[in-house]
């Protein structure tokens, strides 16, 4: 893992007010979870196993593959295995199974550097920890079993239940009806810009970016929105702000 220069990642946790924060929205997968895992998937081991099972030439894979990717990038089909096995089985002569496909990978599954202690010490703080993702549940619950996000949080919301993906004012608006918070005192950290930019446009006060989501990948240019990169750093800064 790159880790990031000290004096920029404890000057931009340093930035947010933890006495006027009561909850805390925590994306998954890029956030609180190494997005080694899905790159890995997606960009390389599912479109080779895809074009062994379609037999297709690997121009014309490659091509469905992008078209599909590109065409739903930011809805909620984007994320939906269900989807992607109903777009894609009748290429495929045997059967396409994603999450069997994941669990050949699972092993990538892990949490970013310094995640339960921050939010054991979120759950300290009295913070409400709250997970808001757009993966699959049967996504979610290959990752639930191989970190124990579950014990460390104290509510879960999925887009594919709520009907919407983070990045449509609709997601926001839902949740508001079912999450008791205040978008003045809340604080989403997500590697996500749009998911971002949506929530800003709902009123959620403080916002904080990922800058390098995957380990093995190059890091992101998060602007307009600050990063919140060094959990370890926000820790400290939590303890600090108790004093």
């Amino acid at each position: 893992m790159i880790d990031l220069p000290q004096t920029d990642a404890t000057s931009l946790s340093h930035m947010l007010s933890w006495n006027e924060i009561d909850t805390v929205l925590l994306d998954m997968d890029g956030t609180l979870l190494d997005l080694d895992f899905d790159s890995r998937f997606w960009k390389e081991f599912f479109p080779q196993r895809y074009l062994e099972l379609s037999g297709l030439e690997p121009d014309e894979a490659q091509r469905r593959l992008e078209a599909r990717f590109e065409g739903l990038r930011g809805q909620l089909a984007w994320y939906c295995l269900d989807d992607w096995r109903r777009a894609l089985a009748p290429d495929c002569r045997d059967e396409l199974d994603l999450v069997k496909l994941k669990r050949e990978l699972a092993r990538h599954i892990r949490y970013r550097h310094g995640v339960p202690d921050f939010l054991d010490r979120l759950g300290g703080a009295g913070k409400q920890r709250v997970l808001v993702t757009n993966a699959h549940p049967a996504s979610v619950d290959l990752k639930f079993e191989h970190v124990d996000l579950p014990s460390r949080l104290d509510r879960i919301f999925n887009a594919h239940e709520i009907g919407a993906a983070k990045e449509s004012a609709h997601f926001w608006e839902r949740l508001a009806d079912q999450l008791h918070f205040d978008p003045d005192r809340t604080l989403l950290v997500d590697d996500n810009l749009a998911a971002l930019a949506a929530a800003e446009n709902f009123g959620i006060r403080y916002l904080r970016a990922i800058t390098l989501p995957d380990s093995h990948g190059e890091p992101m240019d998060t602007a307009p929105f600050a990063a919140l990169d060094d959990f370890l750093a926000a820790t400290a800064e939590l303890l600090r702000s108790d004093d």
